[in-house]
């Protein structure tokens, strides 16, 4: 066909032209859509992630202050338990008053140190104080102190324990055999 001839066919058959012309747009349409398309679906798909994700974050949102209020009552609770590394008194006060309660006889009561269990020490302010006691009563006597000691006022980590017959056949109170107890222990505490 020459130039001539391609009006007139073009003025013969507009239709047939048309959808020539359409075809060849479709065609270049899909090829180039394709990728715009998978890329449309991953981004709609993020979105639609994000979406869901800041609903989750609105419905969770609602509960924040009382949830807030519920760990900052748990961080106190916790920290009225801690001992202090630099309140010697107090802290060895605390093994004298079980001791009195359970009517053993203190002998021997050391604060050992702090050991703190972190790789970097200067952003924790949770130490281990270590102890070291030493006790002379009866099993019971004994075994009330260790079980007030772990149940008490700090939280507490038996690190050794050991028993000993404290003297050749010598009765307590009671016709009961007199035990001493070493005992090798850590309170958590703050530095």
């Amino acid at each position: 066909m020459t130039a001539i001839k391609l009006p007139n066919f073009i003025k013969k058959q507009p239709v047939a032209v048309v959808c020539a012309l359409v075809c060849v747009g479709l065609v270049a349409a899909i090829y180039f859509g394709k990728n715009s398309l998978a890329q449309a679906n991953d981004l709609l798909a993020q979105k639609k992630s994000d979406g869901e994700h800041l609903r989750d974050n609105v419905t969770n949102a609602s509960r924040l202050d009382e949830q807030f209020a519920a760990m900052t009552q748990a961080v106190q609770a916790i920290e009225a338990r801690l001992v202090h590394s630099d309140q010697l008194a107090i802290n060895k006060q605390y093994f004298y008053k079980i001791g009195s309660e359970t009517q053993i006889k203190l002998t021997n009561l050391n604060q050992s140190g702090a050991v703190s269990w972190s790789k970097n020490p200067g952003k924790t302010t949770y130490v281990a104080i270590v102890y070291s006691i030493s006790v002379d009563g009866t099993y019971a006597q004994l075994l009330d102190f260790v079980r007030r000691v772990e149940n008490g006022g700090h939280f507490s980590h038996v690190r050794s324990l050991s028993l000993t017959h404290s003297g050749g056949g010598e009765n307590g109170p009671q016709g009961t055999t007199m035990i001493s107890l070493s005992l090798s222990l850590e309170l958590l505490g703050l530095q």
